[in-house]
C-alpha cells in the first residue's frame, strides 16, 4: 500500500521588465496558456514610463492571471530579479524576460524535473530560439549564442550556466545563496548566480525546452558588446575569489564525494 502522494509544488513565475510593455503582453499571454498553469506571476517593474500599468490590469481583467505587480526603483536587471526572487512565495522559482513568450509546456517541464529529483538539482536553465522569423533560422542562432556562452561560462563555472530567459530554481535554494550576493548596476545577474552552485548541487540543461526570445541580444552591437564588458568584469572579480582551476577542482571533488 502506497502512502499519500507528495504534495504538489508551487511555482513562482519572476518577470523583471522596464519599459517592454508590448512585450510583457504577448508573454502573458503565452503564460495564460500553460498546460500547468503558474501560482503567481510576480512583475518587477524596473521604473518604466511606458503604459505597463494598463497592460497589467487587461491581464488581470480578461486572461484571470495571479499577478502581482512590485516597484523597483533602482535600475538594473540584478535589483529587479532579486526582488522579485525574494518576493516570491512559492516552493519553484521560474524566470524569464518580458520579451520570452514561455510554450506552454514550460511551466510543467519544470515541475516535472525539481519534483522528481533529489535535493542535488537546485536548478534548470533550458535553451531558445529567436522570434519571430523562420524557426530554423531562429533556433540555430540562439543555439549558437547560447553555446558560445554555455562554452566560455563553462570554462569558467566548471557546470551549465543559468540563462535568465529560460530558467528555474528551487526558493530553498535561492534564499541559501542570496546573502552571498550583491545585487548592483551593470552585472549578468544569471552569470554570477551561477558561480554560487556548490560541488554537491547541480544545475541541469534541458535542451527540450525551448524559449522563444526576442532579436535583440544579437543584432545590436552595442548590446553585445556591453554584455561582454559585464561578463568580463564578473570573471575578473570572481577568480580573484578563487581561480578557475579551483574550482573545477572542488567540483571533481564534489562529484566524487559520497554527499
Amino acid at each position: 500500500m502506497t502512502g499519500p502522494a507528495a504534495p504538489r509544488p508551487g511555482i513562482s513565475v519572476v518577470l523583471p521588465v522596464r519599459d517592454d510593455a508590448p512585450a510583457l503582453r504577448s508573454c502573458l499571454a503565452a503564460l495564460a496558456r500553460q498546460d500547468r498553469p503558474a501560482d503567481e506571476i510576480v512583475v518587477v517593474d524596473n521604473g518604466s514610463s511606458d503604459d505597463l500599468l494598463a497592460v497589467i490590469a487587461a491581464a488581470e481583467r480578461d486572461q484571470d492571471l495571479p499577478l502581482r505587480l512590485l516597484q523597483e526603483p533602482r535600475p538594473g536587471v540584478s535589483f529587479a530579479a532579486h526582488a522579485g526572487y525574494d518576493a516570491a512565495s512559492h516552493e519553484i522559482i521560474a524566470r524569464c524576460d518580458a520579451d520570452s513568450i514561455p510554450p506552454s509546456s514550460w511551466l510543467a517541464r519544470i515541475e516535472r524535473q525539481l519534483a522528481a529529483e533529489d535535493d542535488k538539482l537546485v536548478a534548470i536553465t533550458g535553451g531558445g530560439r529567436f522570434a519571430p522569423g523562420p524557426r530554423a533560422l531562429g533556433r540555430w542562432l540562439c543555439g549558437l549564442y547560447l553555446g558560445l556562452y554555455g562554452l566560455a561560462s563553462g570554462l569558467a563555472l566548471a557546470h551549465p550556466p543559468l540563462w535568465g530567459s529560460n530558467m528555474a530554481m528551487r526558493t530553498s535554494w535561492w534564499n541559501r545563496v542570496s546573502p552571498r550576493l550583491a545585487p548592483r548596476p551593470g552585472i549578468h545577474d544569471d552569470f554570477e548566480l551561477s558561480f554560487e552552485l556548490q560541488p554537491h548541487e547541480a544545475i541541469a540543461l534541458d535542451r527540450g525546452s525551448v524559449m522563444p526570445v526576442s532579436w535583440r541580444a544579437v543584432v545590436s552591437p552595442r548590446r553585445l558588446l556591453a554584455q561582454q564588458r559585464m561578463a568580463r568584469r564578473l570573471l575578473l572579480r570572481r577568480w580573484e575569489q578563487e581561480p578557475p582551476w579551483e574550482r573545477h577542482r572542488r567540483r571533481w571533488a564534489g562529484r566524487r564525494s559520497p554527499l
